[in-house]
């Protein structure tokens, strides 16, 4: 007699955690696979390179080790763009559609938890609906917005080549990945507006998350009042464009001598970019030490939940700032916008901040042992500014003033280039894979005797 029971699928038997791990380094195995073939690169591109670029691809950071633009073949190119529209309208909504086809009532009831922490989607039914409408809108924004691309574009690298231009930037602006299709990246467009205007709009919109979006629909056309979390994040997008801008455009020393139409327009994409797309139109290895630390802030803050952005995120930022106000005035709890917020929704905050900061000190310090030679060539601070980019799955870089995002991780051995790609991971589904790991069973919950403690 058998009293094992039935053997489970080993699909269903995997942890959430798991599961989301494992699905991201098997896409990036596959992809990097794929890059590595002849048909995808134009030049020697070992399987190592391969690999690096799929993971920063599918994790929409941008950053690379071989220039992108002479690299890879047609092929390749379109190998990249899919992996950033997969890592880019999220393994969140890739998961639920996949997950709904199998119907295993345990991952259903596992994904649906997860996509309510990640992105505020209340009922199974909305999240099916919800991964539908961002597919079918994602596309459509970014073809619509790929136009006035190709328009920029088609003067001078012709009509047919501009298609595969104009398309590569549209979908890594609005998946907030950073890759770009030519060597210089958007330096020499940085006075076209053609290019400029519909990129920084790309971005923001991505970064937005795809719950402000459908509130906002609803806004207008049922005149329905937004919520907390919709106020939050439109308000502080809004603060963390303008302030930047402010700071670059007075302090930025390598700005200074740029016309002042020049400067704005730098400054205002200097202040978009970090968040978390990594397209430059300046060169970020002339960029004063006051310039990167500011950058290494946005990139730690990043985009907005349930977005195609990657940092802690906007919310989690603004929580963290409006509990420390709260408390200093002596309050109990925080409020924002006449809304109490929810005491565990603070205590996920300060997990996601301080867990953030760990692994990027933790990052920092194996840096600095299996990497010497590149510590001592470079410096601590573009060092950490390669870790917040890769962390915040941004692409900027301090590497090259030639190759638009070619990284400090070109001059890195296998040890640190892991430890950079490890970053660019737990940036990306680190969240995700966090969320998944507090989904256990109820458990009897007690308490110790309190003891005093003096800070």
């Amino acid at each position: 007699m058998n009293r094992s029971g039935p053997r489970r699928p080993l699909l269903a038997s995997m942890s959430p955690a798991v599961l989301i791990l494992a699905g991201y380094l098997v896409t990036i195995a596959i992809g990097g696979v794929i890059l590595w073939l002849p048909f995808c690169h134009t030049r020697s591109v070992t399987l190592g390179d391969a690999l690096f670029t799929a993971t920063s691809a599918l994790c929409v950071t941008g950053l690379i080790v071989v220039d992108t633009a002479t690299a890879y073949t047609t092929a390749g190119k379109i190998v990249l763009m899919l992996l950033m529209q997969i890592g880019g309208l999220g393994y969140m909504t890739i998961t639920v559609v996949a997950v709904s086809a199998l119907r295993r009532q345990g991952l259903l009831l596992t994904t649906r938890r997860l996509a309510t922490m990640a992105g505020g989607f209340a009922t199974l039914a909305d999240i099916l609906h919800i991964a539908k409408v961002i597919i079918v809108a994602s596309c459509l924004a970014e073809l619509a917005l790929a136009v006035p691309l190709w328009f920029a574009f088609r003067q001078e690298h012709g009509a047919l080549p501009a298609v595969l231009h104009a398309l590569f930037h549209s979908v890594s602006a609005f998946n907030n990945a950073g890759f770009s299709s030519f060597s210089t990246g958007l330096v020499p467009y940085r006075d076209d507006g053609l290019v400029i205007l519909p990129v920084m709009s790309l971005i923001v919109a991505g970064g937005l998350g795809f719950k402000v979006w459908r509130d906002l629909k609803h806004r207008v056309l049922e005149r329905q009042p937004l919520d907390l979390h919709d106020k939050i994040v439109l308000s502080s997008t809004a603060l963390l464009l303008i302030v930047p801008a402010g700071l670059f455009f007075l302090l930025e020393s390598s700005f200074q001598d740029w016309h002042w139409g020049e400067r704005l327009g730098a400054s205002l994409f200097a202040s978009v970019t970090p968040r978390t797309a990594g397209f430059n139109t300046v060169d970020y290895n002339q960029m004063s030490s006051f310039g990167l630390l500011m950058t290494m802030t946005l990139m730690f803050v990043g985009g907005s939940p349930g977005g195609t952005a990657g940092g802690v995120k906007t919310v989690t930022a603004v929580i963290v700032l409006a509990w420390t106000v709260a408390t200093l005035r002596g309050r109990q709890s925080v409020a924002l916008f006449r809304r109490t917020v929810p005491a565990d929704v603070v205590v996920r905050a300060f997990q996601t901040v301080t867990i953030a900061t760990l692994g990027l000190w933790g990052a920092c310090m194996i840096l600095s042992l299996v990497e010497t030679p590149v510590y001592d060539r470079h410096g601590f601070l573009r060092i950490l500014f390669e870790l917040f980019s890769a962390f915040g799955t941004v692409g900027l870089s301090t590497g090259s003033a030639t190759v638009a995002n070619a990284s400090l991780v070109a001059d890195m051995g296998f040890a640190g280039r892991l430890v950079v790609a490890a970053a660019m991971v737990v940036g990306r589904a680190g969240y995700l894979i966090f969320a998944a790991s507090l989904i256990v069973p109820v458990r009897a919950s007690y308490e110790y005797a309190k003891g005093e403690v003096t800070l």
